[in-house]
């Protein structure tokens, strides 16, 4: 994409929000004259700016939503709810179509149709004035083979050129295209050509022209004024029609005809008569050759041109006779046989082989684009700088590790001493940079949280409850990774929040409620860590009923859920496959809600848990780190190996004293705040040999917690703490389980870095 396009991209997606977000709020809040100012503005900004690009399909149905949101500004039109849904429908086209031109560099192929009905649609909202009739409303076109009736302009079409569409007909069935051109009056004044442009659609089986109104005497008519309709029927691939009129959808009608509506084909030439096609073509090539024709080469490049093309119409190769046709054009405009020549060697070459095909509507060309949408240049250089930085920092703790070699053999040199200088300043430099490197990524998380005004809406309307959105913190930054994770867990806790936790105006009555429920998320930082939290003041979750679903569904014995208190209850609503949901709906009740926000939260390093008062409400809050891209690390060693393990994952290191001990069902395990915490031996699961030790010595033990689950690690020693960039599993080892990834420590050994969640039994 050009400069000025991706630009495009950038900023419709940026108004698009901004519109979105007022026009949720402008329902909510009610008329407001500088919101609907600014709605009208975003949508005034967003059809300029599809006409510098030129997406005319795009400016029709915004110039439509633009005189909707007039009448609104004037008073004409209230802003009620079907107002509003119809400005967000022209907004999500808006936005489908901005996600096509990035990906594609063009609209749909459909864009220009869709754009006549959907501004048909916004405009019958608007009053009628005095005694004018309402709009006809746009019919359905027939778009696939064999749907709907065709309008009455294309039998006639069919009917009128039966001959010339007989005589031009492919062998088998086909499915061809009719359009309908009607151009404004005043369209020589922007350029436009009509004729020309119609000759340009390859594939043409019929055309026609007529006036559009009858013509006046001819004293009276005005040379500067288009009065025609031009009409086709095409078996040309549709994207291709459809590109040639992007810059006119509002002028013309592209409509797929069946193979039924056409005539049985009286004539058909085989593949026989190729050598003699052939010859006729190879003559005209020779033609062309001959030198010293400036006199007559105009009539010869006419002649030349039209012998060819009717060869390969009888050849059945319209699209080659579409290519030699417009070749011949240009050759005759610069006075040049080359092109034309160079068309028909091409077209010789080509003559023996099927013409290209297209798949399901859509070219070859347009089928092998890849569908998955690239990076912008600026962040991918983005990222290759955080991954450069990433680099230095593994350079920087060699470096370490090298200074400590050098001081115990010139331990309180002046050598060792300059050393420990300048790797001080070389640390500092390095974490200056490493943070200033990735504040780039850094991203406010508004851009998150101005998704969820809309969902709010949509949800509570199709579940006829009446719901406010509060938010706060929207200020609060966090790596664009991060935020991107964060967006499916957070759309299924609040899901669950309209769905399971605020109830209908109703109930809420007879629970003494005000009858509009309130959600809020909040976001606020604590150290290096992104605190969220999702909040309802609904019926909150009730113990006993978790308790009930927990037992129909098996999650656990009765006798274990008999002695869970009331918030490890609660907590299974994390479990897998868990729902309180009575009936299951397109909104909740599968049960995998909860559980996909415990596991895509615990991925990225963060902690799920939950607060829940029955009757008052649920509070949902997640602990996430502020970026992936660097990772703090304890470095433990057990069984004689070093291994990492993720700092988040660590809830607190103890030395506990023999007598601590108990064995429970043949484990360890020790009594924690009232807890009880199994010991498991880090070098026994990883299938090391253990370290003897003495009966009276304390056992040094890391405390982890997660997906709801406890455990202490038995370890030898506690080695260091570290920053460090982890890589994921390569090779033969990429599917190893139990391993959050792999590290350099600073005397270049492999560190693999646990991952807790997978190793806790």
């Amino acid at each position: 994409m050009s400069a000025l396009e991706d630009q495009f991209v950038a900023e419709a997606r940026e108004l698009i929000r901004q519109a979105t977000d007022n026009l949720i709020a402008l329902e909510r809040d009610g008329m407001s004259p500088e919101r609907i100012d600014s709605v009208f503005r975003a949508f005034h900004t967003l059809k300029g700016s599809a006409g510098v690009v030129e997406l005319p399909a795009m400016s029709i149905v915004l110039h439509a939503a633009e005189d909707l949101l007039d009448s609104v500004r004037h008073g004409t039109l209230g802003a009620g709810a079907e107002i509003v849904d119809a400005a967000l429908t022209c907004l999500d086209q808006v936005s489908h179509w901005v996600d096509t031109f990035e990906a594609a560099g063009a609209l749909p192929s459909r864009a220009g149709e869709d754009s006549r009905v959907m501004a048909q649609r916004l405009r019958s909202f608007l009053p009628r004035r005095g005694d004018e009739q309402p709009a006809a409303s746009v019919p359905d076109l027939p778009n696939d083979a064999g749907q709907g009736l065709l309008p009455e302009w294309v039998s006639q079409l069919i009917a009128a050129e039966r001959d010339a569409i007989t005589s031009r007909m492919p062998e088998g069935p086909m499915t061809a295209t009719a359009i309908s051109y009607e151009p404004f009056a005043g369209c020589f004044y922007n350029g436009d050509d009509p004729v020309h442009l119609m000759q340009q659609v390859p594939g043409l089986l019929a055309f026609q022209i007529e006036p559009r109104e009858p013509f006046v005497p001819l004293a009276d008519i005005d040379p500067y004024a288009c009065n025609l309709r031009l009409r086709a029927i095409s078996i040309g691939n549709r994207d291709e029609i459809a590109a040639l009129f992007r810059l006119v959808p509002d002028q013309t009608q592209i409509i797929s005809v069946p193979p039924e509506a056409f005539p049985a084909a009286e004539v058909h030439v085989g593949s026989g008569n190729k050598s003699l096609i052939c010859k006729v073509i190879e003559a005209q090539c020779e033609l062309l050759r001959v030198p010293d024709r400036a006199d007559e080469l105009a009539g010869c490049i006419g002649a030349v041109a039209r012998v060819a093309e009717n060869a390969l119409r009888h050849g059945e190769r319209l699209d080659l006779a579409d290519t030699v046709g417009r070749a011949g054009a240009l050759a005759l405009a610069q006075q040049d046989a080359g092109p034309l020549l160079s068309a028909l060697e091409r077209a010789l070459a080509a003559f023996a082989s099927p013409p290209s095909t297209a798949v399901n509507g859509v070219s070859q060309a347009a089928s092998e684009r890849p569908a998955d949408r690239v990076l912008r240049v600026g962040e991918a250089k983005i990222e290759a700088l955080v991954n450069l930085a990433g680099e230095l920092v593994v350079a920087r703790n060699a470096l370490s590790y090298s200074l400590r070699q050098v001081e115990r053999k010139l331990d309180g040199s002046e050598v060792a001493r300059s050393i420990q200088r300048d790797r001080d300043a070389i640390d500092r430099l390095v974490t200056e940079l490493h943070g200033s490197v990735l504040q780039l990524r850094m991203v406010p998380v508004a851009q998150l949280f101005g998704s969820f005004p809309r969902l709010v809406r949509d949800v509570a309307r199709q579940l006829d409850k009446k719901v406010a959105l509060a938010t706060s913190g929207e200020a609060t930054e966090v790596d664009k990774t991060i935020m991107d994770r964060l967006f499916e867990p957070m759309v299924h806790l609040v899901r669950n929040a309209l769905d399971h936790g605020v109830e209908n105006p109703g109930q809420r009555r007879a629970a003494g409620k005000s009858e509009a429920a309130k959600i809020s998320i909040a976001a606020s930082r604590s150290g290096d860590r992104l605190l969220v939290e999702v909040a309802d003041d609904g019926r909150g979750i009730d113990p006993a009923v978790v308790r009930r679903k927990a037992f129909e569904r098996q999650i656990l014995p009765p006798d274990e859920l008999a002695g869970l208190t009331d918030e490890a209850a609660v907590d299974l609503v994390f479990s897998a496959g868990f729902s309180t949901a009575s009936i299951v709906s397109d909104i909740s009740g599968r049960g995998f809600g909860m559980d996909v926000v415990r596991t895509a939260i615990e991925q990225i390093g963060g902690r799920v848990s939950l607060e829940s008062k029955v009757g008052a409400g649920t509070t949902v809050r997640l602990d996430l780190p502020m970026t992936i891209a660097m990772s703090r690390i304890m470095v433990v060693e057990a069984g004689g190996q070093s291994f990492g393990i993720a700092m988040e994952a660590v809830s607190e290191t103890v030395r506990v004293p023999p007598d601590r001990v108990s064995t429970i069902k043949n484990n360890d395990g020790f009594v924690l705040r009232d807890r009880v915490v199994p010991i498991i031996s880090l070098a026994e699961l990883m299938k090391l040999p253990g370290r003897k030790r003495d009966a009276a010595e304390p056992r040094l033990l890391v405390v982890t917690e997660a997906a709801g689950k406890i455990a202490a690690f038995e370890i030898d020693a506690v080695r260091d703490r570290l920053d460090v960039v982890l890589k994921p599993m390569q090779g033969l080892l990429s599917g190893a389980r139990g391993y959050a990834g792999t590290t350099l420590l600073g005397n270049g050994q492999v560190l693999l870095v646990l991952d807790m969640k997978e190793i806790l039994p």
